[in-house]
């Protein structure tokens, strides 16, 4: 039969229609290794493991810590969630004890919250209060959390610091005054950022940068991660990388790792010109990525790795305190 093939057809074009076929074959052969070791170890289905439980955990209460900091904080806001956070920190306690320092930490968010409300007179839900009563009866040590307020002046006053400073100066923002940002500001970090290294150099990484009030509440609306502060962002910046330059099944994931790291070159580039930023997530829905690369006029080519809101900071505004793991946790020397 291979001879027979050879016969009627020219050796390149065998050739070419083999590779075809076997790279379409290893492509959806890695796709779906991806797709049975997602299923299995995410946090997609039953949440049974320790890893998976605090994952959630750090979600839920990141989402108090947010809207502690909002510019006009919403009395009573987020009393169902607070009860799920609850009843996720009860569980990971009665499963796996009360030391991993990010379960202290959602019950120092959650105690915070309750002492917000009561300094400002707000009467939260009895079904509120009872899982509240829960959680205090378990006197788990540490300090009340406390979102951090801080300056204008302050929050910049580390840009031209030695890089440890600058780094850790940096906090997504949350709050943005009524000015705009010279586009000539937002051009300088975009040249600082494309020295970002990518594979083979192929600087897949495109910035779509979005003035216009109405098209970014518009595209604002569909991300609908940025309620309570969205509308305050003067520009709009959506990070996408290009599938077009890479190839092969082993190169599948390059657009989103070369894309991650133009995006924190971009952060810091934008807060080296003294611009807030706040980065919104953008893992869509294959239906809301198909809305959304109508409505920002991104190829089909292009996967949307993240949308930044920018504008500068009133005077006085409040960061979320989002502490982090020791090193020791999250990081292992091999030798």
């Amino acid at each position: 039969m291979k001879e027979l093939l050879f016969k009627i057809f020219p050796d390149s074009f065998i050739r070419f229609i083999f590779n075809k076929t076997l790279r379409a074959y290893t492509i959806y052969q890695s796709y779906n290794y991806d797709r049975k070791r997602y299923k299995k170890y995410s946090d997609s289905f039953l949440m049974k493991k320790q890893n998976e439980l605090i994952g959630n955990i750090i979600k839920h209460y990141h989402v108090f810590e947010k809207g502690l900091t909002m510019p006009n904080t919403r009395l009573g806001f987020g009393q169902p969630k607070l009860i799920v956070l609850i009843n996720e920190c009860l569980r990971y306690i009665d499963l796996f004890g009360a030391n991993e320092p990010q379960l202290k930490h959602a019950v120092a968010v959650i105690k915070e919250y309750e002492n917000f409300h009561a300094e400002n007179n707000f009467a939260l839900e009895d079904n509120t209060l009872e899982n509240l009563k829960k959680i205090n009866t378990l006197n788990i040590e540490g300090p009340v959390s406390k979102q951090l307020v801080q300056s204008s002046e302050g929050y910049f006053k580390n840009v031209m610091a030695p890089f440890d400073e600058f780094s850790f100066s940096r906090h997504s923002l949350r709050n943005f005054k009524d000015l705009e940002i010279p586009m000539s500001s937002i051009t300088e970090a975009l040249e600082i950022a494309k020295k970002t290294p990518s594979a083979c150099n192929r600087q897949a990484w495109r910035t779509y940068i979005f003035t216009d009030k109405a098209l970014i509440q518009e595209i604002l609306k569909i991300q609908g991660g940025n309620r309570g502060f969205g509308h305050l962002a003067d520009k709009l910046i959506i990070v996408t990388s290009e599938l077009g330059v890479f190839g092969h099944s082993f190169e599948r994931n390059q657009a989103f790792i070369d894309g991650g790291m133009y995006l924190m070159n971009l952060l810091y580039a934008l807060h080296f010109k003294k611009i807030g930023t706040c980065p919104l997530n953008c893992s869509n829905t294959p239906e809301k990525d198909k809305i959304l690369q109508k409505l920002c006029s991104v190829p089909q080519s292009e996967v949307f790795i993240c949308m930044i809101a920018c504008g500068f900071p009133p005077d006085e505004f409040k960061l979320a305190t989002s502490p982090r793991y020791d090193i020791n946790f999250t990081n292992k020397i091999i030798g």
